[in-house]
């Protein structure tokens, strides 16, 4: 096949490991568009991060964060690059942290230690899961494919940090969900993000509808509790009621 330089295939041949202006059919230069190893980019007159201003570049993704490499889509994100120029959201200068080594500057942040323990470990156990399967991935390249396959995975059970875990609901990977969502938001916080990736919850089952005890059955109960345990009956009998009067859960209530 013979190349004329005017598509991304010839200038990854012609100029892998150099930036080259990109051009339409007509092979006319696209200001700010280049081309590099088969994939778009643009740059742009901007912040540097110092006070001042210059050129640069800023490789461009899809919607899905996935590199552009036909040049109708670059012409497309190389406008929504302008756009968020000038609406002031672009991201900012500087390499960004890998998730790994960001999530524990998450947990270290004050807003999150003054959650309560059990939440804080519930988190810690997820976002484990979350830096074994994604690996040493860049923050801001954690991409929606990568979020889809770990809540498919988690769906059908696998292997995370080493443990064989067990099929979970559509609600424990919610749960999963939402402990990537609080590092990315403490991440925008931080300006390592302008937004989140596309993170769709799953429907969850309704949960099962109970029958609730009868008056006389909870009567029954309190003194079953009184008269069976001999050790602490009427603890256990003040306990249970407290739950039925006051609708308190049952950790919630022993932390009384």
């Amino acid at each position: 096949m013979r190349c004329d330089g005017t598509s991304p295939i010839c200038d990854a041949v012609n100029h892998a490991a150099q930036f080259t202006p990109a051009r339409d059919s007509r092979n006319r230069r696209v200001r700010g568009l280049y081309v590099r190893n088969g994939r778009y980019y643009c740059q742009l007159w901007t912040d540097l991060g110092n006070g001042k201003k210059g050129p640069r570049r800023f490789p461009l993704v899809d919607g899905e964060n996935q590199p552009v490499r036909s040049f109708a889509a670059a012409r497309e994100a190389l406008e929504i690059k302008r756009h968020e120029r000038r609406e002031n959201k672009l991201p900012t200068p500087g390499r960004k942290p890998l998730f790994d080594d960001y999530c524990e500057v998450y947990f270290q942040k004050a807003k999150v230690q003054r959650k309560r323990p059990g939440t804080v470990e519930n988190e810690r156990q997820a976002t484990a899961r979350w830096r074994d399967f994604l690996g040493r991935v860049r923050i801001d390249r954690i991409a929606v494919p990568a979020i889809s396959a770990y809540v498919d995975k988690r769906l059908k059970g696998g292997v995370f940090s080493g443990r064989k875990l067990a099929p979970v609901s559509e609600r424990t990977a919610n749960i999963d969900l939402m402990a990537l969502g609080n590092v990315l938001k403490a991440a925008i916080d931080d300006g390592h993000l302008r937004e989140l990736p596309r993170i769709k919850m799953l429907d969850e089952a309704p949960p099962p509808k109970r029958e609730l005890i009868t008056p006389a059955e909870f009567k029954n109960l309190i003194q079953a509790a009184r008269r069976c345990c001999k050790k602490n009956g009427e603890q256990l009998a003040d306990y249970l009621q407290f739950l039925a009067f006051s609708g308190a859960r049952e950790k919630e209530a022993l932390r009384f």
